[in-house]
């Protein structure tokens, strides 16, 4: 039987970043909580596979209602551009684009933002975070300092993601985010997708826990394959109106 190492270091990979990375979801989750309390939502912004985490963030039985989730894809979607604009998978390095997502948004002065991006240095991610810092939104990035800080990485001018950020998840995510040599020059394994969703739930769990604490009530979807699930959601998706789109089936 082949023996997978991935599957070796995984418990590793957990207990990595809730040792070094709790403090940091902590305070996250607090920023969270503040907004929601005070009437505002989560955006959750990433491109490429860092959308996973994103995905995981919002619209999802057990996770929070106010959660909107911006997307390159909007730009289809709710801006009407020809679907084949957006296909180059570099894309995401052009200037111009971060804007262009966020003008199709519904945004609130009382929302914040939460920016994934491995690299942390691609133009869509970083622009992202300099206008919604310029409009004076609290900001939480999740990334991977060992490649934003790596001499391995892609020139980029400028800030990165973590620069920006008012607190800094780090994903423990390897340079380049394949963390197994199978044989000389060939790397499998990707973390960043593993430990994000991993500090998507636990942020979701500790901000429900802090609204609680705050006297506030959790706005959280339940299951629509449960019998009470399409009422339910129902009511949150009214409360919220517009500022939260559905996610696509």
């Amino acid at each position: 039987m082949i023996e997978s190492e991935y599957a070796t270091r995984a418990a590793g990979m957990v207990d990595r970043v809730l040792t070094t990375q709790l403090p940091a979801i902590q305070e996250a989750a607090s920023l969270v909580a503040e907004a929601i309390a005070a009437g505002g939502i989560l955006q959750a912004f990433g491109t490429g596979h860092s959308r996973i985490v994103t995905l995981e963030l919002a619209g999802r039985a057990g996770g929070l209602a106010p959660v909107g989730m911006l997307a390159v894809k909007d730009l289809v979607m709710f801006g009407g551009e020809d679907p084949a604009s957006i296909l180059d998978p570099t894309y995401e390095r052009e200037s111009g684009l971060a804007g262009r997502i966020h003008a199709l948004a519904e945004i609130s002065p009382a929302d914040m933002f939460l920016i994934v991006s491995n690299s942390g240095l691609n133009a869509a991610v970083v622009e992202m975070a300099q206008l919604v810092r310029e409009r004076g939104h609290r900001l939480v990035a999740i990334t991977s300092l060992a490649h934003t800080r790596s001499v391995h990485a892609r020139h980029s001018t400028g800030p990165h993601l973590a620069d920006l950020a008012d607190v800094v998840i780090d994903n423990c995510a390897t340079p380049g985010d394949a963390d197994i040599e199978i044989t000389p020059g060939v790397r499998v394994g990707a973390v960043s997708s593993f430990t994000g969703v991993l500090v998507a739930q636990v942020l979701t769990e500790l901000t429900c826990r802090r609204l609680l604490a705050m006297g506030h009530d959790v706005p959280v979807f339940i299951s629509a394959n449960l019998a009470a699930g399409d009422a339910h959601n129902r009511t949150l998706h009214e409360r919220y109106g517009g500022r939260v789109r559905p996610i696509e089936p």
